[in-house]
């Protein structure tokens, strides 16, 4: 899997309306940008996408900006992946022989390759904007 530019400015601006979630005030796309070192104008585009998707709120006027329509802890870096970069993609299977004629070995990496994806995407799906805004005590407690 390979995420663009898109998917990480997308999370990054994204974080950052995580982090004044609670106060509810809307943050400019220039400020994100400066902050975040994201061309602005990019920036904005990616901004539209997540407004039409309803991740994000907008405000107008001299005090407007965005911020996100639901609580961080509620969306996940998968579902702003998909949003912004497409579907995850695991193995182009019309490039390799058909299962049944396939060797073992093949097989083997095919089914390795495909198990890989599922980990990583409930990974992501598991992983919330709240999570990667986590001060650096919280975000390095694991529990098993």
């Amino acid at each position: 899997m390979k995420v663009g530019s898109k998917g990480y400015y997308g999370l990054l601006a994204l974080t950052e309306l995580a982090q004044s979630y609670r106060s509810r005030r809307p943050v400019q796309v220039k400020d994100i940008a400066q902050r975040q070192q994201i061309p602005e104008e990019y920036l904005g585009q990616i901004m539209v996408l997540l407004k039409r998707s309803n991740l994000v709120l907008g405000t107008r006027g001299p005090g407007g900006g965005y911020f996100l329509a639901r609580p961080p802890e509620s969306i996940s870096v998968a579902e702003v992946i998909r949003l912004l970069e497409g579907p995850f993609i695991g193995l182009d299977q019309r490039s390799h022989p058909s299962r049944r004629a396939a060797s073992v070995v093949s097989r083997r990496i095919m089914e390795t390759w495909m198990r890989g994806m599922e980990v990583l995407e409930k990974v992501l799906t598991e992983t919330t904007l709240a999570d990667l805004c986590r001060t650096e005590e919280k975000a390095l407690m694991y529990h098993i």
